[in-house]
């Protein structure tokens, strides 16, 4: 067989190629049907699936934000200052670190208007030890029992037992408080991407770990502690979404890390308290 004889059967075997090639094509255009209705994304399903099981779900956001690996070494800072605090009797847990205030004389309120009596009350060094140093939180707060403020730092608001300015509330007065505090924080990493309070609800969800017939009432973000490390307390930015039991009324605190989008297994349950609507913060922020 001559190569003339033979590139011609080549050419021939690439010509009836692309005949079959371009009649497939056609072939496939002229079938080709067009859907016009939007698909349903996986993130609707999953919504979708919550209602269908009777969870209360408020309006989530997508947006992500952002947040640092902070640290705190574990000092007793408030023990040492309470010669400073006025017209109340303390006294300090070392185990818990938490200093513990009763009020001479109880604060008393008009009706409704005691976060503002509060919030005025911290501005003043005598009154609280690093009070400008806590912002009110509404959806931590009983304002019949407990007002709870959190301490905000450059980063963000502090969402944990330590940090935390707890004031007592009987018979329509303010009895006195609890308070945490983390001093000489510092940012150990460089700031990064936070997920969103929309996955990091779904993937509470997709784990099981929030119920049917349930209602969640409130969420935020804020620094929690991750570990413990020869003294010094890690924190990263953490979801804590409220979850209240329709049927007990009874709520847990479920909480995940924004920066590894993994659940912090260790939950709190309490009896049902009033809480205010969700914080759809996208950052580690302080309430106003």
């Amino acid at each position: 067989m001559d190569f003339r004889r033979i590139e011609m059967i080549f050419l021939i075997v690439f010509l009836a190629l692309d005949v079959f090639l371009l009649a497939s094509y056609t072939q496939k255009g002229s079938n080709a049907t067009y859907n016009t209705t939007p698909t349903v994304t996986n993130e609707q399903a999953i919504i979708q699936d919550m209602k269908d099981d009777h969870i209360t779900v408020p309006k989530l956001s997508n947006d992500k934000g952002e947040g640092y690996y902070l640290a705190s070494k574990i000092e007793d800072v408030l023990a040492s200052n309470t010669k400073q605090l006025s017209s109340q009797s303390t006294s300090y847990n070392y185990d818990t670190h938490k200093l513990t205030s009763q009020f001479n004389v109880p604060i008393g309120y008009d009706k409704n208007n005691v976060v503002t009596v509060l919030k005025s009350f911290v501005e003043n060094e005598h009154n609280v030890l690093h009070g400008r140093e806590y912002v009110y939180q509404s959806g931590m707060s009983d304002e019949k029992s407990t007002v709870v403020f959190a301490q905000k730092t450059k980063q963000g608001v502090i969402i944990d037992p330590q940090g935390t300015l707890t004031f007592k509330i009987s018979n329509g007065n303010v009895t006195g408080y609890t308070q945490t505090y983390l001093p000489n924080i510092t940012v150990l990493r460089e700031k990064q991407t936070t997920i969103s309070a929309r996955d990091a609800i779904e993937l509470l969800y997709t784990s099981s770990e929030i119920s049917q017939n349930s209602k969640i009432v409130w969420y935020k973000l804020g620094y929690s502690e991750l570990i413990d490390v020869r003294g010094s307390i890690i924190y990263v930015p953490v979801w804590n979404v409220m979850i209240q039991h329709k049927g007990t009324k009874n709520e847990t605190l479920k909480k995940v890390n924004a920066l590894t989008k993994t659940i912090i297994k260790g939950t709190t349950t309490t009896d049902a308290s009033s809480s205010s609507s969700s914080s759809a913060s996208t950052t580690v922020d302080a309430d106003d």
